[in-house]
């Protein structure tokens, strides 16, 4: 379906921030830095009766001061005074209008629900789109575009993300960016008063900088027109999304939160599996797919391979695989000739999972044997165990790990099937070892590789996306 979003939304000329401050604690102040900080190269207007300027910038004392036209507008002024902020959108040729503002319907406040409507009929007399109430709002990589000055902006994003929750947005960047995903769009929408997730779902699916979507929907009000868009998208690119208001208890903290009516699970549920889109059921899980979906190679099959981790850890692997959904078949035959060649006395003892223990002084590693199983056609998708509790107890535990990690990363960047990387957090206060965790995650993250804290996140992350490209098929 095509995208009635105006450019304004995501490509705008020239943007106002109604409300802007010089308080550094203040979302005014937040708004003007973090599109200044973002290389928003349009003019850009900061709206306060009484600052002259504002981060270095000519301040004006209403909109209708500001110099020129203004494509969108940004509010972080109070309530009760959008009804007349519309009007000097109007007169400023504004096309979008995102309002930070909330105290809206989500109140459940009646007066409060009607000036909201009182709101949404203006701006529709005045030809304007409405980004919220009681959100974020948009987040570019290309035009420069962001909500808050601490949001990773490295080139390159292709992972879109639109959520009706504001903090979910900031939390998936930051989370997400640390497991290595890189954004081309953000959206937090709020209320949705007037565009909706549908809208942006739509446009998104055409998005010529975004491979994967994600998205957090607490509740939609166009039941039919939120499906049609989710499957349209869902035909284009994988889409991940998370439910919010699941539960009673989350449907009741759903309208205080966004006016969202949340629905019932088993509906979403089917409307989500109707639409082609990836159901997940925790913030985790979300950014776990996301990065299945932006750095994972395509594969089918649920043979699975897993290398890495001392005995106890291997039998916990095969468990927690098979209990995802996947296969974990034993070493083949050519793969054990191979051992045999190199270490007679592992040939008949190795196994899959490869226990790590066993291969410490016989001269074959995990890297190789890893190696071995992305070449075997018994092996549909791999998931390598780095994070080696006896590399952190060296003293040289920072050099061990790094090495160990390239050598890793060195296979997962030639590998053409699904491969997974298990690094998870440094248990100790000691800063050595978390350090070498840490360094190891950035290497692997660098390489744009797929990393899990856990292998029971890497098995559940596998066996989705590999049931994904199956449907697909």
């Amino acid at each position: 379906m095509p995208s009635n979003l105006p450019d304004s939304v995501f490509s705008p000329r020239s943007v106002a921030v109604v409300g802007a401050s010089s308080n550094p604690d203040s979302p005014g102040h937040d708004y003007v830095k973090a599109i200044i900080e973002a290389g928003f190269t349009g003019p850009l207007y900061p709206i306060n009766p009484r600052a002259p300027e504002i981060m270095g910038l000519p301040a004006y004392p209403a909109l209708s001061a500001a110099p020129g036209d203004v494509d969108l507008v940004i509010s972080c002024i109070p309530a009760d005074g959008v009804l007349a902020l519309i009007e000097e959108a109007r007169a400023k040729r504004a096309t979008t209008l995102h309002l930070f503002t909330g105290r809206f319907s989500e109140t459940g406040d009646r007066d409060a629900a009607a000036l909201e409507q009182r709101v949404k009929q203006a701006a529709r007399d005045a030809g304007i789109r409405i980004i919220g109430p009681n959100c974020m709002g948009v987040f570019d990589a290309r035009s420069g575009l962001s909500f808050r000055p601490d949001l990773p902006r490295a080139d390159g994003g292709d992972v879109a993300f639109i959520s009706q929750s504001g903090n979910n947005s900031v939390e998936l960047m930051l989370h997400g960016a640390a497991r290595g995903l890189r954004f081309s769009k953000v959206v937090s929408y709020g209320n949705a008063l007037d565009l909706s997730e549908a809208d942006f779902l739509d446009f998104l699916a055409a998005d010529d900088a975004t491979r994967v979507v994600g998205a957090y929907i607490e509740g939609a009000t166009d039941g039919r027109r939120l499906l049609d868009a989710l499957r349209s998208c869902a035909a284009a690119k994988p889409v991940v999304v998370l439910k919010g208001g699941r539960t009673g208890a989350g449907s009741r903290t759903a309208a205080s939160h966004t006016a969202a009516l949340a629905g019932q699970r088993q509906v979403w549920s089917a409307v989500l599996k109707q639409a082609g889109a990836v159901e997940v059921e925790t913030f985790d899980d979300l950014i776990d797919m996301l990065v299945a979906f932006a750095f994972l190679r395509p594969g089918a099959g649920t043979n699975v391979g897993v290398v890495g981790g001392g005995g106890g850890r291997a039998v916990q692997s095969a468990d927690v695989c098979e209990e995802a959904g996947l296969r974990v078949p034993r070493l083949p035959g050519a793969i054990r000739a191979m051992l045999r060649e190199k270490a007679p006395h592992l040939a008949d003892w190795v196994d899959n999972p490869v226990d790590q223990s066993i291969l410490a002084g016989s001269g074959v590693s995990g890297a190789r044997v890893l190696e071995m199983m992305l070449d075997a056609p018994e092996f549909d998708a791999l998931i390598a165990n780095v994070g080696e509790d006896w590399v952190l107890g060296r003293p040289d535990a920072i050099e061990r790990m790094a090495h160990l990690v390239d050598r890793f990363a060195a296979i997962g960047v030639k590998a053409d099937k699904p491969m997974a990387f298990v690094l998870g957090p440094a248990d100790s206060p000691d800063e050595t070892k978390w350090r070498a965790v840490e360094g190891g995650k950035q290497r692997l993250t660098d390489a744009r590789l797929a990393v899990y804290p856990s292998v029971d996140r890497a098995a559940s992350a596998v066996a989705r996306f590999v049931r994904f490209h199956a449907g697909r098929a």
